[in-house]
């Protein structure tokens, strides 16, 4: 189970890291107590390589959070139960609320703390967006790095709040 907690640090850090309203408090929610229930077309599990593929129609889910894609694969250290990194691949999309993240491929480097979403990623919640070639979230240093696409710019919408909100 704590293998799979790490699919919703993706999840959160996508959304949570962008200063997009509303995405402070995904960083104080404790989903590793949280069932994650995952859903797809097949699974193969490869023990000398140390890995576990879920493809087609996958659906992750754990507390609010669900990421989509066409295949999840969790990559363990050789030699332990420990997870190396996460990737999800094919139209990703999660999903908290009213926050969307997307793009064609995500990685979670569990040693690192660090979450990288590309492939044409975008982050919006409502109107506001930001889009970029690469998003890469640092969890243990709560911050986050937007690289310019390919013209070299990164490109945010945010829209005033009404009534001081």
């Amino acid at each position: 189970m704590r293998r799979y907690s790490i699919i919703v640090l993706l999840l959160l850090a996508a959304t949570a890291a962008f200063g997009l309203p509303g995405a402070e408090g995904a960083q104080d929610l404790d989903l590793s107590r949280q069932p994650v229930q995952i859903t797809a077309d097949r699974l193969e599990a490869d023990g000398i390589a140390q890995r576990m593929t879920f493809s087609g129609h996958v659906v992750a889910q754990q507390g609010d959070v669900t990421i989509y894609g066409q295949a999840l694969t969790v990559f363990l250290l050789s030699g332990n139960r420990e997870i190396d990194r996460v990737e999800i691949s094919g139209d990703v999309r999660i999903v908290q609320g009213e926050r969307v993240a997307t793009g064609q491929k995500g990685v979670y480097f569990h040693r690192e703390g660090r979450i990288v979403l590309s492939g044409s990623p975008r982050v919006h919640q409502g109107a506001d967006f930001i889009t970029g070639d690469e998003i890469s979230v640092f969890l243990n240093e709560d911050r986050s790095v937007v690289s310019g696409q390919e013209e070299g710019r990164v490109k945010a919408v945010l829209h005033p709040q009404e009534n001081g909100q």
